[in-house]
Formats: structure tokens, sequence, C-alpha cells
């Protein structure tokens, strides 16, 4: 039995002095067992809210709370939750929070800790669940530290809880709470949460928000009452995770491969910035992950009781403003407003005492005995600059893995699209219609595989079936051949850093028409020497299956600095063998490269041992390029092999795009302008968006192999732009973002430039078209 978290003898509500505390990362984060995560009783305790850096003093939030919203049988808006203690623990005696390390005996997770065929059947919550008189023998937990709990909202003492004037009314749910932290660096700012919740009463409930709301407070250990001067900054991240390649057999097109990928995105996320004075604190946000949803909401969403997707929405209210201007609201039926987005938020301009929702929904409805998932993570970073890549390793710790736990469909022509069970070909949900339903669907959505630049120009037949109460059909109804992809119908949330292999040292470089990606074999190193990537032990055996190359080429339907995942492709797969269309590191191996040193027994060949060349880009286009490395990982299930790949996640910048340009010339006689004539636009500029506005350029090339001066005028004589391009290097391009040293976008006409460097002069001119 796992030991419960300290609390004082016979309490029952965790909210005392030196309670329970998530401590495994960088920040001390105070867990209760009511449905608050933060210390907000500084009259009951001392403890530490949020604090970052662990030890500095420096708080970061007063406290978060789970908010649930429903329309009860009464008709009635009613919210569940905040600092008013409306969830409470049973008064059972192991009904507080639960504490487990990994590594402590029944922790490991995908593993018969207890050796009764059964795998992670317990959860932690200090009770037996199996019914064999063991208690959390067998939970596997996700974090390095996981702190969990139970409670409900129809306890009696939380009914007559008065609060803001109003009484209590419960909605009859209960929640299982887990908290998860880690000490591996780059990942130790981010505390996740997951809750579940169980509607245990006797009536539906209606239109069901979930909410996770924090009262943020940036202050030091000298401004414990809190400076009420925190600012709103926007974080936008982007995650994308390799999800292998789907290759689906199609009458009339023939196999079809489509390298997938999961992504996690978040734009413009509203993030609290501290300061005191002139200086300023750390930066903390609340990252939506996941909530549960319904595939019927894709084919029947007249019978859905979920939304079909992630359907996340996050406002700002501030403690310091009118309850109609901003600030926060109080009483269920305003609380009620805010989850679905109707209650009025504060400007981000506004300095104060920040308040952030995280919100998910509405569920149509939620059935006695119903549950759902919402989870959410808070992280907390040194800087706003930075808080994106926690945000964007947060949502890799989240992507997990994905597992292939069912028996598929075996046969000659189980790669056909129209097969599907056990999540094959795309088909990613066994979805049943509701009790009194009947309906007919084509299950496996043939129209995904129009428009594409395969040789299919019309979607194959439909194959329609009947769906009825009591039976389900294993469906594609996300229209994602990617969703679904080889049989890999389970998916465990939280990987553990510690066993994801580290990606290699690299380096791109443009030329004319071509760029190279040269990357060491560090990766091959510390694999082999056990210090990075999965422990090997008597539960694991690893394989170390090689490298591979993705590419950034289409900058279509980007609303962020970085577009969807689905615009990545791979390059590339090079690995010791052949196997899963693998190309031999040999051929991409350069023997020339000496050694610079020895690790681990080992010698480490820098970057350039490895180096691919993609003649596959034009001149003026940006692209992005990233190196993971592969491991393969065999894991006994009960005795049954099962294999988990890992990857090293593809965490891009956009500052890591890199741009072909024309190689210079031995003189500067013949300089051309491309396009010409500009027509308001090239085929190489980005979709415009926020922190990248400017994306139109115009390129002058064949520039001379020596430093430059581009200068550029209107006909009538006036200068318009001066460009200093050093050609010495090789590069014999420069780009102009069509703004003129006023920093005024030019207007259509004709533009004369000259070129003055030490190999010559050119002149020329060229036409503007808007």
């Amino acid at each position: 039995m796992l030991a419960a978290a300290p609390r004082p003898a016979g309490a029952v509500l965790d909210i005392n002095d030196r309670g329970p505390m998530l401590h495994a990362g960088r920040f001390n984060l105070r867990i209760t067992n009511a449905g608050i995560v933060g210390n907000p009783f500084p009259e009951r305790s001392f403890d530490p809210s949020f604090e970052y850096p662990k030890g500095s003093g420096t708080e970061l939030m007063q406290y978060g709370a789970l908010w649930v919203g429903a329309i009860n049988d009464q008709g009635q808006p009613v919210v569940s939750g905040g600092p008013n203690l409306e969830w409470r623990p049973t008064p059972a005696p192991d009904d507080t929070v639960h504490e487990a390390w990994a590594g402590q005996p029944g922790t490991i997770r995908g593993f018969d800790d207890d050796g009764d065929g059964r795998i992670d059947e317990e959860i932690l919550n200090g009770k037996d669940d199996d019914g064999d008189g063991e208690i959390d023998e067998d939970c596997g937990i996700a974090g390095q530290q996981t702190l969990a709990c139970d409670y409900i909202d129809d306890r009696p003492e939380a009914a007559a809880w008065y609060y803001g004037g109003e009484p209590h009314r419960p909605l009859g749910l209960s929640v299982h709470q887990e908290a998860y932290a880690w000490s591996y660096p780059g990942y130790d700012g981010i505390a996740g949460l997951t809750f579940h919740i169980t509607n245990h009463g006797n009536t539906p409930l209606h239109q069901l928000y979930i909410g996770f709301y924090a009262d943020f407070d940036v202050r030091t250990k000298d401004s414990q009452g809190g400076t009420g001067d925190d600012n709103i900054g926007r974080v936008t991240y982007s995650q994308s995770i390799p999800r292998g390649t789907s290759s689906v057999y199609v009458d009339g097109s023939g196999l079809i491969n489509t390298a997938c990928f999961e992504r996690f995105r978040g734009t413009a996320l509203p993030a609290v910035v501290g300061r005191e004075g002139n200086a300023f604190l750390p930066v903390v946000t609340i990252l939506p992950l996941e909530h549960t949803h319904d595939p019927l909401a894709y084919i029947q969403p007249a019978v859905a009781w979920g939304p079909k997707k992630d359907s996340f929405n996050t406002y700002v209210f501030a403690a310091n403003r009118g309850a109609l201007a901003g600030g926060p609201p109080i009483l269920d039926a305003d609380r009620y407003a805010a989850l679905a987005g109707q209650w009025p938020q504060s400007p981000d301009d506004f300095r104060g005492e920040q308040h952030v929702l995280v919100s998910a929904g509405p569920y149509p409805s939620l059935a006695p005995g119903q549950s759902i998932d919402f989870t959410i993570a808070l992280v907390a970073a040194p800087s706003l600059d930075s808080l994106g890549t926690a945000c964007a390793r947060a949502a890799f710790l989240y992507s997990g893995i994905q597992l292939n736990l069912q028996p598929d469909y075996k046969g000659a022509d189980a790669n056909w699209w129209i097969y599907g069970e056990t999540g094959i070909n795309g088909h990613e949900d066994c979805v049943e219609a509701p009790a009194g339903y009947e309906f007919t669907v084509d299950p496996d959505c043939g129209l995904k595989f129009a428009g594409r630049p395969d040789p299919l120009s019309d979607p194959p037949s439909p194959h329609f079936k009947v769906y009825r109460h009591g039976q389900c059909i294993w469906t594609d109804a996300d229209c994602d051949v990617c969703t679904g992809n080889n049989g890999n119908e389970t998916t465990i949330r939280w990987v553990d850093p510690a066993k994801v292999p580290p990606p290699p040292a690299y380096r791109v470089t443009a030329f004319d028409r071509a760029v190279k990606v040269e990357w060491d074999n560090m990766p091959e190193i510390q694999i082999a020497a056990g210090v990075a990537g999965p422990v090997v032990n008597h539960v694991f055996v690893e394989t170390f299956l090689g490298y591979k190359v993705y590419k950034l080429a289409d900058w279509r339907n980007r609303s962020s600095l970085l577009p969807p995942e689905e615009n990545w492709a791979l390059l590339a797969a090079f690995g010791p063998d052949s196997s899963d269309s693998k190309r031999l590191l040999g051929t991409v191996t350069d023997s020339t490269v000496a050694y610079d040193r020895i690790w681990y027994e080992r010698p480490h060949y820098p970057v350039g041992r490895y180096a691919v060349v993609d003649s596959q880009v034009f001149d003026g286009f940006d692209y992005i390029y990233m190196v993971t490395s592969v491991v393969q990982v065999q894991l006994s299930f009960a005795g049954v092999p099962i294999f988990h790949r890992y990857e090293s996640p593809i965490i891009a910048t956009f500052r890591q795009m890199v741009r072909p340009r024309r190689d210079a010339l031995p003189d500067a006689h013949a300089v051309w302008v491309v396009p010409n004539p500009f027509r308001g636009h090239a085929d190489w500029d980005l979709p415009a968006v926020h922190g990248d506005r400017l994306t139109r350029h115009l390129d002058f090339m064949g520039l001379p192999r020596a430093p430059c001066t581009i200068r550029i005028w209107t006909v009538a004589g006036d200068h318009v732009a001066t460009i200093q391009h050093d050609g010495s290097g090789g590069s014999g391009e420069a780009s102009w973002d069509l703004v003129s040293r006023n920093g005024e976008e030019v207007a259509s006409g004709i533009y004369l430039f000259t070129v003055d460097s030490s190999l010559g002069k050119s002149t020329g001119r060229f036409v503007v078209i808007r």
C-alpha cells in the first residue's frame, strides 16, 4: 500500500497547514481534496500556493478551482466549484490526498505489478479497487510524482454552505483528480491536472460545461499581499507528434501513404506576467490539453451527447474591475455565463489581479453513470519568451504513446480502406447508436481520399451500414486516415520524458536550389549507454531504430507562426537496416569526418557525420527541417510482448527557417529581380499572422560575391530604400519586403535599382502592381 500525503490527524479536508504538495518539479504546488489547487486559506495554512522557483518565495497563484456548470432538472444554471468548498471528500478515512512516486511498488505503467494477469487495474485512491485485498498495488502512475484524490459536490456540509449570498445547489457529481510533476530539465515547470467527472445522480444533466478557474497573482515573498499589478501577455505554441505512416489501399488508386501527426496548438493563450517595480517576475498560464469527445457528433450530431473535438475557450477577468466590466463572476448564473463565454472580459491592457478561466463544452447531456475527462496543465516559465517552449513540452508530455492492444483483422486485404476493426485504416472509434435510435451511415468515409495529389480523382463509393444500440461499428467518424492508424486504438497519455530519445545536434544550410541537413551520432551513444531514452531493465528491451528527417515546405492554412502539423512531410528515414522503408545509415555517412572525443566508451562524431541533401526546393522559398531519433522498446503485458516506439518530438521555431538562394556571381553585371512584375504577392509569400505580418518580398538575384549596396528609387529619382548585402559567403540573393525607408508599404509603380560593389555595378528596373 502506498502512503497518503501528510495531513493533520483526524482531518477530512486537506486544506490545513503542512498539507500535500506537488514538488517533484521546480515548484511547490499545494493540492487539496476540495477541488482546489493552491492555498486560498492563509488563515489555516502557511503552505505555498504555487511557488516558482521552489524555495524562492515567489508565488504565481492564489488558487485554482474546478468548475462544472450545467442546467439542472429544474432548468436552472448551477455551478459547482470555487474557493467556497462546494467540493468535499466523503468522511471515509481513505478519502484524502494520496501520493505515489515513480519506482515505488505498483507504479509501473503497462506492467502487471501484482501478477494477477491484469494491467493497471487499480487507480491511486487508497482503496482495493480489484477486490484482491491489496490497495493501490497496480495503478501505473503517469508522473514522476503523482497526487490523487476524490471528492463530490453533494456532501451535506457543502449544501449548507453559502457563498455570495446564495446556497450551494449540488449537481450530483463525483470527481477523481490526479496531479503530476516531473523533475526532468525542461519539463520541471509543468503541473499536469486530470479530472474524471461522473454524474452519480439519478437524472441527466444538460448543457454541461467544465472549466478551470485560476486566481493568478504573481508576487515575491516581500509582497505577499499581492501587487495587483500583473499584465496579460499572449503565448502561442505548436507541437507536432509523429504518429507513423498510414498505408491504405484504395480501389482505383492503389496504396496511399500518409505521414501522420498528432498536433497540439494554442494561439494567443492568456499568460499572467507579474512585475515588481521595473523587474519582471516569472510567468504562468493554463494550458488546455484535452477533454472527452463524442464521435457521434461527426456523423449524427442531433443525438450526440458531447462535442466532436476539443472545444476549449479561455477568458480573462480582473479582480479590481466591476462585475459587468470584466470583473470576476460570483453567483451561479454569472459563473455559468462565464463558462459559456457570455460574461464580459477584462481587456488585455488592464493591469491588475488577473483571473483566467479555461472552459470546455457544451455537452448536450450527461446521463446518470456517465463520465467525462478534462485535462489541463499549469505551466510556469522564467519569461514570456520561454513560456511557448514550455507549453510545447507540456503538450509533448501529454501526447503519450499509442498502442495496439486489440487483435486486428489480418487478412490479405487488411490494408483496404473498407476494413476498420480495432482501429485500422482510419477507423478510430467503435460507434453505436444511442438507445432508441437507429441510423444508416458510411463508416469508411471515402471522402477523405478526394482532392489528393494521388491518381484518385473521385472518392470511392460509400458502403453504408445500419447503426443500432448495443452493437458498435468501427468508424472513421472524423474522416481522417491518421486517426485509427495501424490498429493503434489505445492512447496512454503522459509520456515519461526520461524515456524519450534525445534528438541529434544538427545543422541546416541553404544553397542554390538545395538544402543540406547534417547531424551527429550522439543519440546512438546515449541510448547504448543507458543514459537517455527508455531505461533498460528486466522490463524493457530497447533497440535504436534510426533517424527521421522532416521538412516543412507547405505554409498554407497557418494561423500562427508555424502551420498545422499535416503540412510537415517526412523527407527520409535512416537506420541500421532497411525495415519500414528506411534507407541505410551508411548511405548518408561521411567517413571522412573524424571523431572529436570519446563519450561513454564510444566515439562521438560531430555534426556532419550524417548528411542528406534536399534538391526539391526553390530559391526564395522558406523551409524548416527537423531531425528526430527513434527507439523501439519491447515490454511484456501479462506475458504478451508489446512494442512501443518513442521518437523525439518535433519542436520547431520560426527562427529555424532557411531560404535557398542563388549563388553569388563573380561580378555585378547581371542582377535581376524576381518576380517582375510583382503583382500583389509572390508564390513564396507566407500567409500573414500575428508576429509575422509583412511576409511579402521580392528578391534581387545574381548579386556579386562581395559586399554590395542595393538602392531602390522611383522613376522621379526619390530614394525609396537601401539594402546592404554581403555575398562574400556565396549568397547571391537578397530580399526586400516592399517597405520604404520611412516604414511605409510602397505603392504601385515602376522602380529603378542600382547595385554598387568592388566587383562592379549594375542597374535595372522592376514593376510593383498592388
